[in-house]
């Protein structure tokens, strides 16, 4: 392939509800490369792929299950249902505390292990990437970050930052991941540069956009 990856930010989140099966589905029908969801532990156990930290008012974390599938909130294992073989999936582990992904280690692994070498976890901590480096060595961890920090090295994992300090960040010589990108000039920029994949909410423009045939800002 001689362009970067096309994911899908919380499958098509352009144009369907962000984290949910249907977007993943859609993704995946115009040909993205992968798709990128967040997760968060349920008070109960399940993975749950919801973005931010509450919903409706109460911490995702306290709430079980049933109540979030009740609220339109998918689980991991379904979202992994709308992939097809050969389709990355990014997972961004939202922030939780050891004790729980320490109690959700059994089932994030039965989950995953099985396309680990399709499956790019993602994280803000350093901690949750070394953490899944031992529960899922075969899959490949990137440290998600908006501001840049100091030092930063490539050790053994990539490096997903905000595409706007791509160009700050080239000189470590590490593989990029950069989100999130909707307009095609910057597609095209940082194509460009060599990044690995393209982050964005429109993963059709992404695609258009990296074959030629959209000629938008």
């Amino acid at each position: 392939m001689d362009r970067p990856l096309v994911i899908g930010h919380r499958g098509f989140r352009a144009r369907y509800p962000e984290n949910t099966l249907k977007a993943v589905r859609a993704a995946v029908s115009i040909g993205a490369d992968g798709v990128e969801v967040d997760i968060r532990l349920s008070r109960d156990g399940i993975w749950v792929c919801h973005h931010d930290p509450d919903d409706g008012g109460i911490p995702v974390s306290q709430q079980r299950w049933a109540t979030l599938h009740r609220m339109g909130v998918g689980a991991l294992e379904d979202i992994l249902h709308g992939l097809v073989d050969g389709r990355w999936l990014f997972l961004e582990i939202k922030p939780l505390a050891p004790d729980n992904l320490q109690r959700g280690a059994a089932s994030l692994e039965r989950l995953i292990a099985p396309r680990c070498s399709l499956t790019r976890v993602l994280s803000l901590s350093e901690s949750v990437l070394r953490a899944v480096r031992d529960l899922l060595p075969g899959c490949p961890r990137s440290l998600v970050f908006s501001d840049t920090p100091e030092p930063l090295e490539c050790r053994d994992r990539s490096l997903s930052p905000h595409h706007r300090l791509v160009e700050r960040v080239l000189r470590t010589g590490c593989e990029l991941h950069p989100w999130t990108v909707d307009r095609p000039r910057r597609m095209r920029k940082l194509a460009a540069l060599g990044v690995a994949s393209i982050t964005s909410n429109d993963p059709e423009l992404c695609l258009q956009t990296l074959a030629g045939s959209s000629p938008g800002r």
